[in-house]
C-alpha cells in the first residue's frame, strides 16, 4: 500500500519526529512520498533506497540521511532548535507539506497494521513504565478479539483507565498546616521540591512534581497548608489548590496525631494518609500510615495510589486496549 500517496496526497510530505522545541545532538526529519522528486526539489544530491550518506541539507546544515525504501528517508541535521526551525520552514517553502497528525502509518511505515503504527506512537508518547509492555501486546491483542463487539463497553471502561499510563494522572495532596506534606513529596521524589519548615503557612503556593510511584507516573501537587485563620496570601492560595483539587484524579487527604484529615465527601476517588507515624497515631482512621524519618508506609503509600489510579485487575485484564484517539 502506497500510505503516502494514500494519506499525505501527491509528492512528499514531512514531519518532525525528534521532540519539538527541546535541543538534541541529532534531530530527524523523516520524509514520506516520492522521496526521488522531493530530493530534487531540495537540492539534496541523490541516495538509494537502503542507503545512508552525509548529504548539504538545503544549504541550511549537513547531515546524515536514510534511506529506508523507496517512499521513506529521514534527515538526521544537528539538533538545535533554531536548526530545526530553518529546516522546516525551508521544507515548507519549497513545497514539501507537513505531516502534522495524519495516518501514524505515514510516520512509521515499519508497522504491519494500523493498530501496530498506533501502539508505536502510544510509545512515544507513554509516560509509565507500566504501558510499554502492555502497549506491545495490544497487536495481538486487538487481532484475536477483533468484530467481539458484545467487549465494546468493558473495552471503553478499561481504557478510561489505562489512559492513565500514557497521560499522567492528577494527585492533588491536602491537609492541615505543619504536619508533613511537604516533607512526603521531597522523600518521594528524592529531593527538595517542597519548602520544609516548622513555621505553619510556609507553603504559600501548591508545588507540583511528576513522580513514578510503582510504575505509574503521576503529578504530583503538594498545596498549602489548610487552617482557620490564613492570611490574606494564604486564603488566595488555599482557593487555588482547592480549585486544583476539584480536577484531581485522586486527592490524598492527609492527616498526623494532632490534626484530623480534611473530609471531600464530594470527590469519588479519596486516600486518607497519616503521616509522621513516629508521633504517634493519627488522631482518625486512616488508609495508609507512613513516616519519613524511619522510612516506613512510603512503598504502601506508593502502590495504594497506583491501586486507586490503575487497580491490578485492570492491568492483568487479557482484553484488548484502546490506547488510541481519533
Amino acid at each position: 500500500m502506497n500510505l503516502a500517496g494514500e494519506f499525505a496526497g501527491s509528492g512528499a510530505c514531512f514531519f518532525v519526529a525528534s521532540p519539538p522545541n527541546i535541543p538534541g545532538g541529532v534531530a530527524i526529519i523523516q520524509l514520506n512520498g516520492d522521496i526521488d522528486a522531493a530530493f530534487a526539489r531540495l537540492g539534496i544530491a541523490p541516495v538509494p533506497p537502503g542507503r545512508i550518506a552525509v548529504r548539504d541539507l538545503m544549504g541550511v546544515d549537513q547531515g546524515v540521511v536514510a534511506r529506508w525504501g523507496p517512499e521513506c528517508a529521514h534527515l538526521t541535521p544537528h539538533g538545535g532548535v533554531a536548526i530545526r526551525r530553518v529546516l522546516v520552514e525551508t521544507l515548507l517553502a519549497r513545497g514539501v507539506r507537513e505531516n502534522i497528525a495524519g495516518d501514524p502509518r505515514v510516520r512509521y511505515p515499519e508497522a504491519a497494521d494500523l493498530t501496530e503504527a498506533r501502539m508505536l506512537a502510544a510509545l512515544a508518547d507513554a509516560a509509565s513504565p507500566l504501558a510499554i509492555d502492555l502497549l506491545l501486546d495490544q497487536p495481538r491483542r486487538w487481532r484475536e478479539r477483533e468484530g467481539a463487539a458484545a467487549e465494546r463497553g468493558a473495552i471503553r471502561e478499561r481504557s478510561a483507565v489505562l489512559s492513565r499510563l500514557i497521560r499522567p494522572p492528577l494527585v492533588v495532596a491536602m491537609g492541615p498546616s505543619n504536619i508533613g506534606k511537604s516533607t512526603l513529596v521531597n522523600e518521594l521524589a528524592g529531593r527538595n521540591v517542597a519548602i520544609v519548615a516548622d513555621e505553619p503557612g510556609t507553603t504559600r503556593d501548591h508545588v507540583g512534581v511528576t513522580l513514578d510511584l510503582c510504575g505509574l507516573v503521576v503529578r504530583f501537587v503538594d498545596t498549602p497548608g489548610l487552617r482557620a485563620d490564613p492570611d490574606p496570601a494564604e486564603r488566595e492560595a488555599q482557593d487555588l489548590a482547592r480549585a486544583l483539587a476539584e480536577r484531581a484524579d485522586l486527592l490524598v487527604s492527609c492527616a498526623d496525631s494532632t490534626a484530623a484529615p480534611p473530609e471531600f465527601a464530594a470527590h469519588g476517588n479519596v486516600i486518607r494518609a497519616g503521616l509522621r507515624a513516629d508521633l504517634g497515631p493519627a488522631r482518625s482512621e486512616v488508609d495508609v500510615v507512613v513516616s519519613v524519618r524511619r522510612s516506613t508506609g512510603l512503598r504502601e503509600f506508593a502502590a495504594l495510589v497506583r491501586e486507586r489510579l490503575v487497580p491490578e485487575r485492570v492491568l492483568d485484564d487479557p482484553g484488548p486496549w484502546e490506547f488510541w484517539s481519533d
